[in-house]
């Protein structure tokens, strides 16, 4: 028999006596402080800080007074306003769902507060999104968690339930049967949870709320092997897009607003607890911890440096677990690729890479999701090359080269035909790389090197394809937009390549440096521009090469090397003319 909000609320006597409230605030422990539990992530996923209504009901949950610090008086007005906006069908979010929750939590004490009219309609709201949830959402969204699983078991306990197998309750079984579908879903569930990002942490945190709160008791041992992987995955995912004082990668907010994340028994200490040793260690390098505060780190006691999910479409490239090196955060899930790119602490350039492409004077726009061309990793390299079909019958492909021992950055776009023998004619090309606030740029008086400064950090910058020196004609320039944006402008006939040169290592600034195209050649023929591109850049004594193949599968030659590759990087050694490659793509050398 399907529970009704009236039948729910005769239990509401036990609620009185404050006993809910007791167990929850010792089942979570000291992540009951101030009522954080149920604030953990909601700020990074809304993008602001989090609201009076949570505020006031997450301590009311925990059985903390709220009056200290906000005026309950408005609780009133916030909840309906609440109500009305899901009443209207607004779209869920999932922090709508965990609002849901934390009012559930907080029920005993709302009794007390809101009117009977009031109260019967939030049951009745909570009940209904519960049951929709488990009937009509699919069991790997997010929203499915939360209302499915974590909203199933406050109502088990709200309607008389303990922290034991719930085998007598249908929510007990409805949230037990929801949390099981959910992690053996996980397939679906990681991906889904790592779109967009600002989602990641809301999940760690109900994951770890489910296990506190007794929901796990009712899976056996094999049934809690999803979840415990499910949560390692999570949790390695969150500190990866973890920066300095556990600010969230692709997010704006400062420590204030998300102080529930990183204080002590936040959530980010709550993540360590998938896996104790390396999870700690990796928490202690994205926080900054200092070396004689931590133990001593080795790159096996960490998870891997670079971190990609195919379908979830995010990926983070690290030269090692360290808060103050450079790394790239990639997250292309949607029409424009999101980046962040870390000059130490703080990101360069961030946010979402915009694109101008016109071809032969006519105006052209993606018609495809961007999907992984190549991945790679190792001790010298991470590489990720993905593509976006656009209209007149043209691909977009993008490169993210991080040398890791060489701390330079490779950012490269590539304007290539889809069927490899058509021409796209006159190609007009632009690129919009946002530049982070905090992030000041100095522009060289006669070259086209860009200075990127942060506190005392510095980066360089070298857009490959234009001239060096400003004087003389270019098919290729940059600039600095009023509204902050690093501004690449290039163009071509038939096919383009469009590489950027970030150098992080201040120890080469004071070096003489230069770049410049090289000739390609293919058996004594002068390759065209539109066939492959072929680049140097020298600092001081050191010298990379960069070759891109843009058109059919050939032997050429550049710098004296023999190439079949689409893409090949090396460190070159003008004394002994030998190459230390960092990567080759679909190599097969001569």
């Amino acid at each position: 028999m399907q529970v009704t909000a009236r039948s729910f609320l005769k239990r509401r006597g036990q609620w009185a006596r404050g006993q809910l409230q007791a167990r929850i605030k010792d089942a979570l422990g000291p992540a009951s402080r101030s009522g954080m539990a149920y604030r953990w992530g909601v700020a990074v996923a809304t993008g602001e800080s989090c609201c009076d209504l949570l505020q006031i009901t997450s301590r009311y949950a925990c059985d903390v007074k709220a009056s200290k610090f906000f005026d309950p008086t408005g609780l009133a007005p916030d909840l309906n306003a609440w109500l009305d906006r899901l009443r209207l069908g607004s779209a869920l979010a999932p922090s709508d769902a965990v609002m849901a929750t934390t009012l559930a939590a907080a029920l005993p004490t709302l009794e007390g507060i809101l009117p009977d009219e009031d109260l019967f309609s939030l049951v009745e709201v909570l009940l209904s999104l519960h049951r929709d949830a488990i009937r009509h959402t699919d069991p790997s969204n997010v929203v499915f968690l939360l209302l499915g699983a974590e909203l199933g078991w406050h109502l088990h306990l709200l309607n008389g339930g303990s922290h034991q197998p719930p085998t007598d309750t249908a929510f007990g079984e409805s949230a037990t049967s929801g949390l099981r579908q959910w992690c053996e879903h996980e397939l679906e569930s990681i991906p889904s949870s790592l779109q967009g990002t600002k989602h990641l942490r809301l999940v760690l945190a109900s994951l770890v709320r489910c296990k506190k709160l007794g929901l796990l008791r009712g899976l056996d041992s094999e049934q809690k092997e999803p979840w415990k992987r499910v949560g390692k995955c999570i949790a390695t995912w969150v500190l990866a897009l973890t920066r300095h004082r556990g600010l969230a990668g692709f997010s704006s907010l400062g420590a204030d607003a998300i102080k529930d994340d990183r204080v002590r028994d936040g959530l980010l200490d709550q993540a360590v607890k998938f896996e104790k040793e390396m999870l700690a260690n990796a928490k202690s390098s994205v926080l900054g911890i200092k070396a004689e505060e931590s133990r001593s780190v080795s790159d096996g006691a960490l998870p891997p440096s670079m971190l990609h999910d195919l379908r979830g479409k995010l990926a983070v490239m690290m030269p090692k677990w360290s808060v103050g090196r450079a790394r790239i955060h990639v997250d292309y899930h949607d029409e424009q690729v999101r980046c962040e790119i870390f000059h130490g602490k703080k990101p360069m350039i961030t946010g979402a890479i915009k694109n101008d492409l016109s071809i032969s004077g006519e105006v052209q726009r993606p018609i495809g999701a961007w999907e992984e061309v190549c991945e790679y990793s190792d001790e010298d390299v991470h590489y990720l090359e993905i593509e976006q079909d656009w209209s007149g019958g043209a691909v977009l492909q993008r490169q993210f080269v991080l040398m890791r021992k060489d701390r330079c950055v490779l950012f490269a776009d590539a304007v290539i035909p889809k069927k490899e023998n058509n021409d796209l004619g006159e190609i007009s090309y632009q690129c919009r790389l946002p530049i982070s606030d905090s992030t000041s740029v100095k522009q060289e008086p006669d070259v086209r090197e860009l200075f990127f400064a942060e506190g005392n950090r510095k980066s360089l910058g070298i857009p490959l394809a234009a001239s060096e020196w400003r004087i003389g004609p270019t098919s290729c320039d940059w600039s600095v937009s009023a509204d902050h944006h690093l501004v690449l402008s290039c163009s071509g006939s038939g096919r383009l390549y469009t590489p950027i040169w970030f150098d992080f290592a201040r120890r080469r600034f004071a070096r003489k440096r230069t770049w410049r195209q090289l000739t390609v050649v293919d058996q004594l023929r002068i390759v065209d521009r539109h066939e492959a591109a072929g680049y140097r850049v020298q600092v001081g004594s050191e010298q990379w090469m960069i070759y891109r193949s843009l058109y059919g599968q050939r032997t050429r030659t550049v710098l004296g090397k023999h190439l079949i590759a689409d893409f090949y990087c090396a460190k070159f050694d003008a004394g002994s003319g030998s190459f230390s490659e960092i990567i080759t793509v679909d190599d097969s050398e001569e």
